[in-house]
């Protein structure tokens, strides 16, 4: 039962599962899979976006004004939870480059992303979405971690560097949320 409940058995009986219905349907639409990957993946950031904004931030909040240490967040949940976040926002969006440049099926058609990124004719609904996503992983990479290592500890930082830290990865964060809402949306319209 203990592996059955760990992180890792809950995700290789997931993928178990998943590959046996695979081979129980005689699955071999590569594509689909890939999109499968990509909605899975975008499920864990989308997921994990919204509970630092919707729960952790907010409690975190409610430890300080109760005046209790919110140590042991910083310390156990955040850095694991973080490390979730960032490679769920890779993978996410590696896989998007890799949907575009393949939705035709075709084969691999670099050009394809170059015409998403640029709005080209058949390309508006998913080059916005993958505008936003663009820009919600550099938030999640280059403004948020390199932030939060500062408020965890992870590197060092001055107190006056750590507040301004916490306004800067806030602020990327609440756009992340609502760059999600139409993101979400772009991507269901284009399928």
């Amino acid at each position: 039962m203990n592996f059955i409940n760990s992180v890792k058995g809950k995700i290789l009986i997931g993928f178990i599962l998943a590959v046996i219905v695979v081979i129980a349907t005689k699955m071999q639409n590569h594509y689909a899979l890939t999109v499968w990957l990509h909605v899975l993946a975008g499920i864990v950031w989308i997921g994990l976006l919204y509970y630092f904004n919707f729960v952790q931030t907010p409690a975190m909040g409610a430890i300080l004004a109760d005046k209790e240490s919110p140590a042991v967040i910083g310390k156990y949940i955040a850095p694991s939870a973080l490390l979730w976040f960032r490679m769920a926002a890779a993978t996410t969006w590696i896989l998007g480059l890799i949907l575009l440049a393949t939705w035709q099926k075709n084969g691999f058609d670099f050009w394809a992303i170059i015409d998403a990124f640029t709005f080209a004719s058949g390309y508006l609904i998913i080059g916005i979405g993958a505008w936003m996503g663009t820009i919600m992983a550099f938030n999640v990479w280059f403004i948020i971690w390199p932030n939060q290592q500062k408020i965890l500890g992870i590197k060092s930082a001055s107190a006056d560097e750590i507040a301004s830290a916490k306004k800067s990865a806030a602020l990327a964060s609440s756009i992340n949320v609502i760059l999600s809402v139409p993101m979400l949306l772009t991507m269901i319209a284009w399928h």
